[in-house]
């Protein structure tokens, strides 16, 4: 998604309401496994101090791992991007191609969504996994089991009452 930045300076401003993709490589480097159903809406325009104003929304969802299962979840994310882009301004020029005047708008939506992700997600309300001497989570079927090596500290106390 390329922006010809002399429909800008006619004063125009440019709407954006449409559905967009990003290729599989660049996310799957991030941890997530898919983005699906991504649309932007919003609009750009030249401000009176001659500087870019951005004001876009992102709504999608990202297919990430399940922080305990690590089975695929879906995770819902909306993104509000409000930036002002000077066009003299060193940041500005990863995102502006100067010969050919065009302002990139993918590495900006890019950039956004990667801050969507989260580090740890999970979908299971009672995750009450267990193995052979372990055990995760609130086991209450243990609550009268004693450990056998404070089996004596239990003994005193319960003479002291």
């Amino acid at each position: 998604m390329e922006l010809n930045l002399a429909q800008l300076s006619n004063g125009e401003v440019v709407e954006y309401n449409q559905d967009f993709s990003i290729d599989s490589n660049l996310y799957q480097s991030v941890g997530i496994l898919d983005l699906k159903d991504l649309h932007v809406e919003g609009n750009i325009y030249l401000n009176s101090a001659s500087m870019i104003v951005i004001h876009l929304t992102i709504t999608g969802i990202m297919v990430i791992p399940d922080s305990v299962t690590t089975e695929p979840i879906d995770y819902p994310f909306t993104s509000k991007i409000d930036e002002e882009f000077d066009i003299n301004d060193e940041n500005f020029l990863e995102y502006y191609q100067k010969t050919q005047n065009i302002l990139d708008i993918m590495k900006i939506l890019w950039e956004n969504i990667v801050l969507e992700v989260p580090m740890r997600f999970t979908a299971t309300e009672d995750a009450h996994l267990s193995g052979d001497g372990w055990s995760l989570g609130e086991d209450k079927n243990n609550e009268d089991n004693i450990d056998p090596r404070l089996a004596k500290l239990s003994e005193l106390l319960d003479r002291k009452e």
